[in-house]
């Protein structure tokens, strides 16, 4: 079964709670925050309506890119990760991403995949972390 590009979950939260609950436990793991963009906010202030409420989590793992970096220097454009949040109705939210392993696929490098899938892991603890405190 192939992987989908991009992976939706939807979680029962608005999206600013999930934005975050996902950074302090992501800094709690010692990650590094490059940069929360809350697209909605910065529409906004150009006179755009978003018709949503809309953000992206750009964070990494200097050990995981230097990894990706000694298989594959062109990884570099795949760097750091990156997660979505959007809502367009208060109370349910939908996470978006693209799985490291299925962007790494393209550098041809077979451990570069094994080393992507443990990036991904990442992501997936925090939504069972998430699915389980709302349990």
């Amino acid at each position: 079964m192939p992987l989908s590009t991009i992976a939706r979950t939807e979680i029962a939260l608005d999206a600013e709670e999930l934005v975050n609950r996902l950074v302090q436990w992501l800094k709690d793991r010692q990650v590094i925050v490059y940069a929360v963009v809350h697209h909605t906010k910065d529409m906004q202030a150009r006179g755009v309506d978003p018709h949503m409420d809309a953000w992206t989590v750009i964070y990494g793992n200097p050990v995981f890119g230097a990894a990706f970096l000694q298989d594959a220097p062109t990884a570099v454009v795949d760097i750091p990760m990156r997660v979505g949040f959007y809502q367009k109705q208060k109370g349910k939210s939908v996470i978006v991403r693209r799985r490291m392993e299925e962007l790494l696929r393209e550098h041809d490098q077979a451990e570069l995949i094994l080393k992507a899938r443990k990036a991904d892991g990442l992501l997936n603890e925090w939504l069972e972390t998430i699915a389980v405190s709302l349990e």
